[in-house]
């Protein structure tokens, strides 16, 4: 004759313990690896070969922009909320073109963005027209060619905050 016995196992501390590393251990870590890769992101843009153009005194005046306004408008946001800026890079800029809030699309919940943006009205121009730069080492394509040189050590960034 065959006897049966019961087992119960509580998985009740392991349920507890996941449900905190799902919803504040690993997020708060993806956050803290967005924020870092997005600001060694902004900041390669900006100094990074090509560099991001700058209107340097002594250059005629092409217009009534201050010197660094783009390099000064630069801002990061990581799920919606302002983290970082290129506020210092911009020489003699006033910093007037640095965004306050995040404009992008929403952000749905469980998931995480890390958003560079460069405000200055002109940004897109300088990235993508006027090949001849005042600054010798500025150029076309400054923040693209960050991402495809860079791309896979700023994802690794990401990955090293978020390693248990």
């Amino acid at each position: 004759m065959l006897h049966s016995k019961q087992m119960y196992l509580d998985m009740s501390v392991l349920q507890r313990r996941m449900d905190m590393l799902n919803r504040s251990i690993l997020p708060a870590r993806i956050r803290k690896g967005l924020t870092a890769a997005g600001l060694k992101f902004m900041t390669d843009t900006v100094v990074g070969l090509p560099t991001m153009p700058i209107k340097r005194p002594g250059y005629p005046t092409l217009s009534m922009r201050r010197a660094g306004e783009l390099r000064a408008s630069g801002a990061l946001f990581v799920n919606g909320a302002k983290k970082g800026s290129s506020v210092q890079y911009g020489e003699a800029a006033t910093g007037k073109y640095q965004p306050d809030a995040y404009g992008g699309t929403p952000i749905l919940p469980m998931s995480h963005e890390a958003c560079v943006v460069f405000n200055a009205p002109y940004a897109a121009k300088q990235h993508e027209s006027f090949p001849s730069k005042t600054e010798p080492s500025a150029g076309m394509y400054f923040m693209s060619t960050k991402l495809y040189t860079n791309g896979a050590g700023y994802i690794s960034v990401v990955a090293e905050a978020i390693r248990l």
